[in-house]
């Protein structure tokens, strides 16, 4: 049977100069996917006139099941490739899943889009989709058996019981060969994917991660996430990008995970991780291992400088460590960028340039500036709904973390967009801010791409389209 397995094409076109990073996900179904044909598309690196592309595509492969993965913001997208497939070969089972099949798997089926989806995919795939091939291979079509699939027919979906989490120890490894555009890039530099763990057990109630897997960590074997390093640098990558929802909750099996990296010459890559403040700020050792062994950016979840912001969220244990995390890291030559999140609910104009004049004081190499976005199933959407702080409750394409779909207590939507707009002005034209960057003195070459990008937050900021996708169909 033959599979096509499709990424969508949406992106944080602030990233696009920087970073082009692969579905990892899709590689790691595709590798557990026995006695089948597959291939996998990022669309992230085809984003121009994609509908010829599918199309061709679809006439040449010739797939019997084509499985999409979508986070919110991109599930108008899947479904325009839905109908791009289904125009080809209107018999083409079609199979929807990621973040936002898993967990709008209701609203789906009942709303005006659940026609274009065949199956739906609730939680991890690499068990749920080779169940639902060998059942169509079979002939059989006795989908109810097959835990964490939702399934149409007569016209309606049956929603079977939820599966349990994936044991990682069974999964084989990801299958990266099979992927059709395989470009990936970070910083100029040839860039891949690896996790090493899934999971998370913190309570912040802005993210969807604990909804997916629940309040828990499962982890791979440091003899298999080693193992696929080598791999990598064997076909030549320069670095990866470690996707753990969290890696910094087990900070003794970071500090092994590097000295293997180092033991096994394995530091003549680079590496990028997020982090927690927390984490970081934990241990002395930490921040020294990571640079010995090849980490050369991490991505820091800071959000605020203003506590009662923080406890809204529900971090906890990061006010008092966020200097010291910075320091830490930047004094082995780390790279910080910085993720703050503005537009709280009892946010003032004066809160949110607090917030960017926070990012400058601390000084990390490169703040990220969000807006609070109320994703689906989030504690956060359900506290925004019930104060009717919400001015965007349903076109998902505009929650890319950066549009304000939001406003405050004390600041319309507008208004809001307007303390932004000021803020960035402020923070990413700061003269002190450019020279003491390492991110902006790293690769010289970026930096037109870097200084338009500075531009399109602004802009964006003024017209409340803060870095929406620049795809073409």
């Amino acid at each position: 049977m033959r599979v096509l397995l499709i990424a969508m094409p949406d992106t944080v076109c602030a990233l696009d100069p920087v970073m082009r990073v692969p579905n990892l996900g899709l590689c790691s179904i595709a590798g557990n996917l026995e006695g089948c044909e597959v291939k996998v598309v990022d669309l992230v690196f085809h984003n121009r006139h994609i509908g010829r592309f599918l199309q061709r595509l679809m006439e040449e492969f010739k797939p019997e099941i084509v499985g999409l993965s979508a986070m919110s913001f991109q599930f108008a997208s899947a479904c325009k490739v839905s109908r791009i497939c289904r125009g080809v070969n209107p018999d083409v089972a079609v199979v929807l899943g990621g973040y936002h099949g898993s967990l709008m798997y209701q609203e789906i089926a009942m709303g005006a889009e659940a026609e274009l989806f065949d199956f739906l995919i609730r939680g991890e795939g690499e068990v749920t989709l080779p169940s639902l091939v060998q059942e169509l291979i079979s002939g059989r079509r006795d989908f109810r058996r097959i835990p964490g699939l939702s399934f149409r027919r007569d016209e309606k979906y049956h929603h079977n019981p939820p599966a349990s989490l994936v044991n990682l120890d069974a999964l084989k490894p990801p299958n990266r060969d099979c992927r059709v555009l395989d470009c990936a890039r970070f910083l100029g530099h040839r860039f891949d994917c690896v996790e090493t763990s899934r999971g998370c057990t913190m309570r912040c109630r802005f993210c969807s991660i604990t909804r997916m897997y629940g309040r828990s960590v499962r982890k791979f074997t440091l003899e298999r996430v080693t193992a696929e390093l080598h791999q990598l640098k064997r076909k030549g990558i320069e670095g990866v990008f470690f996707v753990d929802d969290n890696i910094t909750l087990d900070v003794l099996r970071l500090k092994q995970l590097c000295s293997l990296i180092i033991d096994e010459n394995l530091n003549t890559m680079s590496y990028a991780i997020q982090a927690s403040v927390s984490g970081i700020a934990s241990d002395l050792e930490l921040a020294e291992l990571l640079g010995g062994a090849g980490f050369r950016w991490v991505f820091l979840g800071i959000e605020s400088g203003i506590s009662r912001n923080l406890e809204s969220m529900g971090k906890t244990g990061v006010l008092k460590n966020t200097q010291r995390a910075v320091s830490l890291l930047q004094k082995q030559g780390i790279c910080v960028f910085g993720g703050f999140i503005v537009a709280h609910p009892d946010d003032t104009r004066q809160d949110i340039q607090s917030t960017f004049q926070f990012a400058l004081d601390i000084g990390v190499d490169h703040p990220i500036m969000q807006c609070l976005t109320p994703y689906p199933k989030t504690e956060t959407r359900e506290q925004l709904l019930k104060q009717s702080l919400i001015t965007n409750l349903d076109d998902f394409s505009r929650y890319n973390g950066f549009i304000c779909n939001v406003r405050t207590k004390y600041l319309s939507n507008k208004e809001l967009n307007r303390a932004i707009f000021r803020g960035g002005l402020r923070l990413y034209f700061s003269p002190g801010y450019l020279k003491k960057s390492r991110f902006w003195r790293y690769r010289p070459s970026l930096w037109p791409s870097l200084i338009v990008n500075n531009f399109r937050y602004q802009i964006g900021a003024i017209q409340g389209k803060i870095f929406t996708s620049r795809h073409k169909w």
